[in-house]
C-alpha cells in the first residue's frame, strides 16, 4: 500500500541523497534514525515520513522505531495519527504483516501500552462490527488473530461482540487458540469454553477439539501447566 505519504517520504529521500536499497529492516535502521534526527522536519512531518518509509518498506523496524517516537510524546494529534494510520494499513486486502508483528510482540505484549493499543485497532470499533464495512471486518479479523497476549479483561467483550458475526468467528476462535498457545497468553478457562460453544464451529475445525479438550482439563495456557 502506497499513498501521498510514500511519494512524501520518496522526496525526502531523494532531497538527502538517501534511498531504500538493499534488506529493507537494514534500510529502516539505517534511515528512521536518519528522519527521527532531521531538525528542519517537525514531530509531525517526521511522523509522516516515517510511516512513508512503513508504505515503501514494510519492514517491522520501521514500526519499531515509530514506537519510540510516538512512546517519546505527549501530543496526542501525533498519537491520533500514528493510530488513523495502523488501522488503515490493516484494512487493507492484505493487511500489513509487519503491522500485525509489531502489534503481537510489541504493544500487545507490554503491559503498559497494551490498553490502548488494543483499544485503538479494535476495541473502539467493537460496537460497530455488524456493519457492512468491509475495511473493518479485514481489520477486525486481523487484529483478533493476534490478540493472544491482550489481558482477558480487555478482549474478551470485543470477543463476545466478534462472536455474533458469522464471518468473525473464525478469527475468534484464532484469537483464543492463540491465547492458550502464546507464551504470554491470557486466556480465563470456563468464559473461554461458554464461548467455543457460542462460536458454534463445525466439529472437525482443526484444532478445536485439542483445545477444548487442554480448557477442560484446567489448562489456561499451554507453557504454563500446573
Amino acid at each position: 500500500m502506497e499513498t501521498a505519504r510514500s511519494e512524501r517520504t520518496r522526496q525526502w529521500l531523494a532531497a538527502h541523497s538517501l534511498d531504500t536499497e538493499g534488506d529493507p529492516d537494514d534500510a529502516a535502521r539505517d534511515l528512521m534514525p536518519e528522519i527521527r534526527g532531521d531538525e528542519e522536519l517537525s514531530a509531525a512531518e517526521k511522523l509522516e515520513v516515517g510511516l512513508g518509509l512503513l508504505e515503501i518498506l514494510n519492514a517491522y523496524w520501521v514500526l519499531v522505531e515509530l514506537r519510540w517516537f510516538v512512546n517519546a510524546t505527549e501530543d496526542e494529534a501525533l498519537w491520533d495519527t500514528h493510530w488513523q494510520a495502523l488501522r488503515e494499513y490493516l484494512e487493507q486486502p492484505r493487511p500489513s504483516e509487519a503491522v500485525l508483528y509489531s502489534l503481537w510482540v510489541d504493544w500487545f505484549e507490554d503491559i503498559a501500552t497494551v490498553e490502548r493499543a488494543f483499544h485503538e485497532v479494535l476495541g473502539r470499533d467493537a460496537q460497530r462490527l455488524g456493519e457492512d464495512d468491509e475495511g473493518l471486518q479485514r481489520r477486525a479479523g486481523a487484529v483478533l488473530k493476534v490478540s493472544g497476549p491482550v489481558p482477558w479483561k480487555l478482549k474478551y467483550p470485543v470477543y463476545q461482540l466478534a462472536a455474533e458475526h458469522e464471518r468473525l468467528r473464525a478469527a475468534v476462535f484464532g484469537g483464543v487458540l492463540y491465547s492458550f498457545h502464546d507464551v504470554y497468553g491470557s486466556l480465563e478457562i470456563q468464559p473461554a469454553l461458554e464461548l467455543l460453544d457460542r462460536l458454534d464451529l463445525p466439529a472437525g475445525t482443526e484444532h478445536l477439539a485439542e483445545l477444548r479438550e487442554e480448557l477442560a482439563a484446567g489448562h489456561a495456557n499451554q507453557h504454563h501447566r500446573d
